[in-house]
Order: structure tokens, then C-alpha cells, then sequence
């Protein structure tokens, strides 16, 4: 599935269009709730009953009603949980990964058509794509997200925040550096930026719908990435 759910060697994940990212929760309020719903999930879902996937998400949705949203319009999915999944052939430390996934997939059920005991549908969950899987740099965007995170929640927050991903590669434009070498010989640069971004907490959590209405302002790459990052446009590590 490529940037959502990467190579069997990488053991993390992403799961903001799911709308996870939507509830003005903690990092350890996140993985608490994901618990809660795979425990809950394998304790009352038998895919060989289908209206058992019906049930879970009436029995979740009461139960997560009253979580604070970002956004009140974001559909929060219930049936976002943990992976834990055998890797065949991986080195020892990833042969067992948890990711965070739709556990109504049709690859765990079975059935193509499972996803339609979700709010949006087979349709659109299976089609939906984010701006940062569409870029034309996707893979490699996925590399660096991959060796940069150091779980599935981090990882979510690089591989849905394309207002960060748009600035870093205006700004190599800018500077004259060829894609071609953005993730050879500029492969620190971006390290650098993005570990800038966490470290400013900025845009942690996204959802991965976010809209940007706004015109971009009539500055550098530079001093726009230096803004969006609470940085002086003479800061040395840009």
C-alpha cells in the first residue's frame, strides 16, 4: 500500500485519514484508545457474523462520543486499531510489527466489501489518497519518514503533514538543488528540518484533511518554511 502501510521491513505505519489525529488527545491517550478498541474488537467481532462489525462501531462510538475533536466535521473511525502481524523473513528485531490499520480491511476479512460497515465506506476508504502518498517522490518521502520515526504515531505525523513536505521541497527547489539529489547528497537537510518540526511540536497531529486557504504569501520558500517552523529567516540550520 506504499506510504500508509510501508515495506514488510519497516515495523510502523500511518493511520490519520482515519481521523485519529482529530481528537485532542496525548501521545499515551493515542495508544491507550487503540488498545481499547483492538481489545474490544477481538473480543466481539467474528467475521463469519458480519453484523458483529456493526455492533463494534455502535459500541465504540458511544463509548469515544465524548472525546474533544480538533474539527467536529472529522469522522473519528472506530475500527482504527493495532496490527500485530507475523513477518515472514524479516530480521529478528521487526519479525513481529505492530502497525496501526483498519482491522476490517479486506485483507483480514476476507471480504471486499467490509469496509462498508465503516462510516465512509469501501469506496473511499480504499480510494482515498493523501497529498503526500500522490507526490511524485512518494517512495522515497516513505524512506525518510521510515528511518526518521521511531513509531507508528510519529510516523503518521510526517506522512500526513504535506504543509511541511511542500515548504521543505520549495525550499530545495530554491536553493537550486536538483530532485535528484533531495535524498542523496540534501538527505540532511531534510533529517535536519524535520527533526526541527518535532522538536517545535509542530503540526504533530494532523488528520490528513487539513486544507490550506489561504494564498501562499509573497515571500521566499525560506522564510516561509522558517515561519511555519517559529524560526528567524536567518536561522543557521536552514
Amino acid at each position: 500500500m506504499g506510504l500508509c502501510q510501508p515495506s514488510a521491513d519497516v515495523p510502523f505505519s500511518c493511520g490519520a485519514c482515519c481521523g485519529l489525529f482529530n481528537l485532542e488527545l496525548k501521545p499515551d491517550q493515542f495508544k491507550t484508545l487503540l488498545k481499547d478498541r483492538t481489545e474490544t474488537f477481538k473480543k466481539s467481532v467474528d467475521f463469519s457474523r458480519p453484523y458483529t462489525m456493526a455492533e463494534f462501531r455502535k459500541v465504540r462510538e458511544e463509548a469515544e462520543k465524548n472525546y474533544i475533536k480538533k474539527d467536529p466535521l472529522t469522522y473519528n473511525c472506530p475500527f482504527l486499531g493495532m496490527l500485530t502481524e507475523e513477518v515472514s523473513g524479516a530480521s529478528p528485531e521487526i519479525k513481529v510489527r505492530s502497525r496501526i490499520g483498519c482491522m476490517i480491511h479486506p485483507v483480514y476479512t476476507g471480504d471486499p466489501r467490509s469496509q462498508n460497515y465503516s462510516f465512509y465506506g469501501a469506496s473511499i476508504c480504499q480510494a482515498y489518497d493523501c497529498r503526500n502518498k500522490e507526490r511524485n517522490f512518494a517512495d522515497e518521502w516513505e524512506n525518510i519518514f521510515s528511518e526518521f520515526a521511531d513509531d507508528s504515531f510519529s510516523y503518521s505525523s510526517l506522512s500526513s503533514d504535506y504543509r511541511t513536505i511542500d515548504l521543505i521541497e520549495g525550499y530545495l527547489t530554491e536553493k537550486g538543488i536538483p530532485s535528484s539529489e533531495w535524498f542523496t547528497d540534501s538527505k540532511k537537510i531534510i533529517r535536519n528540518i524535520l527533526q526541527i518540526k518535532f522538536d517545535q511540536n509542530i503540526s504533530l497531529w494532523n488528520t490528513s484533511f487539513e486544507l490550506d486557504m489561504e494564498s501562499p504569501p509573497p515571500i521566499s520558500f525560506k522564510e516561509r518554511l522558517a515561519k511555519w517552523l517559529g524560526l528567524e529567516s536567518d536561522d543557521p540550520r536552514l
